[in-house]
């Protein structure tokens, strides 16, 4: 018995170290003029929880975050325009392959192909987010005037804003995209084969031994 119950604790010790180890982390670059904010969220109609901020867009600003596994996560962006022209840039990646962006890969930069795009009541400090339903539109791609280009930033990825693209001063602009769980990457933990190995060798064992007590 005590053997048995030391098994099964180093079993599910080494799954729990296997599943903590190969957390997925959400890694990214981006800015926008003039201001944005980021959020991961586990609903596409809730804003979520904040990542980072800027409000200078000649200034490149990162983000890194571990992803609720088992489920689909969305980036949310919502920026703020000061004046036009205006847009929002980056570029995204995962750690591993157990999540996917929206055009099935780890990468991903701004286009108008894998964002959403709406716009937004309330304020910047305090938005309310209602689900994106339109695709943006594309102001060019990275190092088009008046940004130039933009370090740290994919060279593929696009300005892009909500369409459609008033460039009024204040207006807010909502973007997302969704980062989905990829099941055919989804490993075994290594445990589990030696889990299953010592239980089948333990009923081993439990049947010889009532074999040789009814002997």
């Amino acid at each position: 018995m005590k053997i048995w119950v030391a098994l099964c604790g180093a079993a599910l010790a080494a799954i729990a170290s296997v599943s903590t180890a190969q957390a997925t982390t959400l890694s990214g670059n981006l800015t926008a003029d003039n201001d944005f904010a980021a959020y991961i969220s586990t609903d596409d109609s809730v804003l979520g929880t904040f990542l980072t901020g800027g409000n200078d867009w000649t200034i490149t600003n990162t983000l890194s975050q571990s992803l609720t596994a088992g489920v689909t996560n969305y980036l949310h962006i919502v920026a703020l325009n000061q004046g036009g022209p205006d847009g929002f840039i980056g570029s995204f990646s995962l750690s591993d392959s157990l999540f996917k962006f929206a055009n099935g890969t780890q990468s991903l930069v701004t286009d108008v192909a894998d964002w959403t795009s709406s716009t937004g009541a309330g304020t910047f400090a305090t938005p309310t987010w209602s689900a994106p339903g339109s695709a943006p539109i594309s102001l060019g791609v990275n190092g088009v005037a008046p940004w130039g280009a933009q370090s740290s930033i994919d060279a593929l990825a696009a300005w892009i804003w909500r369409s459609p693209d008033t460039q009024n001063h204040g207006d807010l602009a909502f973007f997302s995209t969704a980062i989905t769980t990829n099941v055919a990457a989804t490993p075994i933990p290594a445990s589990l084969p030696l889990f299953a190995s010592a239980l089948g060798g333990l009923g081993f064992m439990a049947r010889r031994k009532r074999r040789a007590q009814a002997a």
